[in-house]
């Protein structure tokens, strides 16, 4: 074979892998999967942060964490902190601490993209720094419903993960 003819055939297969390569990507655009798979990601991501921004508050800037609070909710949990704002406020001063959460771990165990629902399990460390003392880390397990909004998802609900006895 000729360099002339090795050379041809390297680029008309070069060619052929571009298109079947390109066709295949082309297909996978308007792949509902991808779209899916989006969607899961996207609420795991605003599921986790949820999960910190309503497990971190100071006492000495309570009004902040609350409005994370807020802007981390939605629907009757959003209205919950809404009702409840100065009471939270008074309660959290009067304690003299503060706490930071970091998330580990979590999964979306269920997500309907129709709906506009999520439901999210989330691993939550929280380091409990009492005003004066040693801090303390806590684990809680949390289930959090999502709740997809124009912001992004948001927490509609939030309940701890119990263990069976």
């Amino acid at each position: 074979m000729t360099p002339v003819r090795a050379l041809a055939a390297l680029v008309a297969l070069t060619a052929l892998a571009a298109l079947f390569f390109g066709g295949r990507w082309a297909l996978a655009l308007g792949d509902e999967g991808l779209e899916l798979a989006a969607e899961r990601e996207a609420a795991l991501v605003d599921a986790r942060q949820a999960a910190i921004n309503l497990n971190t508050l100071d006492h000495q800037n309570v009004t902040a964490g609350l409005d994370l609070w807020e802007q981390t909710s939605t629907g009757t949990l959003l209205d919950e902190f809404r009702a409840n704002r100065a009471e939270y406020e008074q309660v959290v001063t009067q304690a003299r601490r503060a706490t930071l959460a970091t998330v580990p771990d979590a999964a979306v165990a269920e997500l309907d993209v129709r709906a506009g629902t999520a439901r999210v399990l989330v691993a939550v460390d929280v380091e409990v720094r009492p005003e004066g003392q040693d801090p303390v880390i806590t684990r809680q397990r949390l289930e959090l419903e999502m709740t997809r909004t124009d912001q992004g998802w948001k927490a509609s609900r939030v309940a701890p993960v119990r263990t069976p006895s």
